[in-house]
């Protein structure tokens, strides 16, 4: 179980999230009026299938197409860096490579994921680097 942690402004925590993992507890609480910062720096890679990509994922393709309603996250890229407030898919945070000046809606436990079909973790590989920034 990962540390537990609230951020002060201008504290940076480095998380390593899971590609094959359903849910990755970041051990970070965080609060509403409060905002963050996420970055992935360049070159970081996870696997989905034996197709390398970093954290903003991949567009489908022909094959792919159909199953983008039941990915995670239908309108995010595939294996693209997630994060929630709490274990519900709503409202998700689509983060990708980088995300700047977001502030939580409510507070609670941040978590990770790629976003890939609930039952597909299996081929996921590898992980990322996430920093995230408190700013405010």
């Amino acid at each position: 179980m990962p540390f537990e942690m609230c951020m002060d402004v201008g504290q940076t925590a480095h998380i390593s999230p899971y590609a094959n993992q359903l849910w990755n507890d970041s051990g970070i609480d965080i609060g509403s009026g409060q905002m963050y910062e996420f970055a992935v720096p360049t070159g970081e890679q996870w696997i989905n299938g034996g197709k390398a990509c970093g954290a903003d994922g991949y567009p489908s393709n022909l094959l792919t197409r159909p199953w983008e309603i039941l990915r995670r996250i239908p309108n995010a890229n595939w294996l693209q860096l997630i994060g929630m407030i709490g274990r519900s898919t709503k409202p998700a945070i689509v983060i990708g490579s980088r995300l700047s000046d977001f502030s939580p809606q409510y507070p609670g436990r941040l978590y990770f994921f790629a976003n890939d079909l609930p039952w597909m973790y299996w081929n996921d590989k590898g992980m990322l680097a996430v920093q995230i920034t408190r700013t405010k």
